[in-house]
């Protein structure tokens, strides 16, 4: 079966949904809506900046083409329909999948788009006013594809480590556990600029492990722009993945942790290739130019495929599954590690 297991939501909206969904609703954004013309953008003028036009070290300009794409998060209404359209393009993409959301991004967005100053709003009300009903509406957006493809979808609730108000992700984590019957787990995630690029705030281990006793299965991503001491430190908390963790081949110890433990690593060859280009062509040339996938794997290392953010970086998980093939990785392998986790997340026997 092919089934993806690192795949994010606000980066699953295609030029052809934003410019449906824009259209229905006659959204005059600027991202969207060209005034001088009197028309919406079609799908094809979208793409030309929703989507990275080459790799680049510079990981603003990926979240750039998030934040056009967000500019669509004007009401529940429109953020539901928006979900329902990523969810059936990825069942579409795949025989199942896991889709993270990272809802606080989504609750303060949709309050900015609103024109309101979301830190003025109370971390109680922000939680239950805003990200709830986003969440629920997302929730039944995947009820719904889920029903009609046959086809089962996981959803991952995740937080940013840029960690923007400490007592608004602390009410936000306590009403997510209500929902915990929806999700299967917690991913942390989020591009931050500094010495550090992969931080893990004190206060938000904290909330983390107040979350993990109702929603127990945890990934990180780490190893993506920082060295395998990024990765290091992820393990200290014990998560069951590690998204994207590519550079634990700096480290013979790194990886012979990775193996000894079994925390599975989430590759993404597409963003890679994208967004850290430089220290991917290091990593290449120091593994006699195979790909981080194919050297994981040698090393011994669980790994699972994942297309991450396939709108702005233009790939889909069939494309990546055909990337992966062309460079040797071992398919069989693959599926087996990747059958493994989806059941460790399911608790499918």
């Amino acid at each position: 079966m092919n089934l993806e297991l690192h795949r994010h939501l606000e980066g699953s909206h295609s030029p052809a949904a934003l410019h449906a969904v824009a259209t229905r609703h006659d959204l005059r954004a600027k991202e969207l809506y060209d005034a001088a013309a009197g028309r919406h953008y079609t799908p094809d003028e979208l793409t030309r900046t929703l989507v990275m036009a080459a790799p680049t070290d510079d990981a603003g300009v990926f979240y750039d083409c998030i934040v056009k794409a967000r500019a669509a998060y004007v009401s529940v209404e429109v953020i539901a329909e928006l979900a329902r359209l990523a969810f059936e393009e990825a069942a579409a993409d795949s025989d199942g999948f896991e889709m993270r959301l990272s809802l606080f991004s989504m609750a303060r967005t949709l309050l900015e788009n609103q024109q309101q100053a979301w830190r003025t709003v109370k971390p109680i009300a922000f939680a239950d006013d805003t990200a709830r009903p986003i969440l629920q509406a997302v929730i039944a957006a995947r009820d719904h594809v889920q029903a009609a493809t046959g086809k089962p979808i996981l959803l991952r609730l995740g937080l940013s480590r840029t960690f923007e108000s400490e007592p608004h992700y602390r009410a936000l984590g306590a009403m997510a556990v209500e929902h915990a019957k929806d999700l299967v787990g917690l991913d942390v995630l989020g591009i931050v600029k500094g010495a550090d690029p992969e931080p893990m705030p004190e206060a938000l281990v904290d909330i983390l492990g107040e979350m993990r006793r109702s929603l127990p299965d945890l990934t990180i991503h780490a190893g993506e722009f920082d060295g395998h001491a990024s990765i290091d430190r992820t393990l200290a908390l014990e998560p069951h993945g590690i998204g994207h963790g590519v550079h634990a081949l700096e480290s013979a110890d790194t990886l012979a942790r990775l193996a000894a433990t079994g925390v599975t690593l989430e590759v993404c060859p597409t963003s890679n290739h994208l967004l850290i280009p430089t220290r991917l062509a290091a990593l290449r040339a120091a593994h006699d130019g195979q790909t981080p996938l194919c050297a994981l794997q040698r090393a011994g290392v669980h790994c699972v495929l994942g297309s991450d953010d396939p709108t702005p970086m233009a790939t889909s998980f069939q494309q990546e599954l055909e990337v992966a093939r062309a460079a040797g990785v071992d398919m069989a392998r693959l599926e087996a590690d990747t059958l493994r986790r989806w059941r460790q997340i399911t608790g499918q026997p």
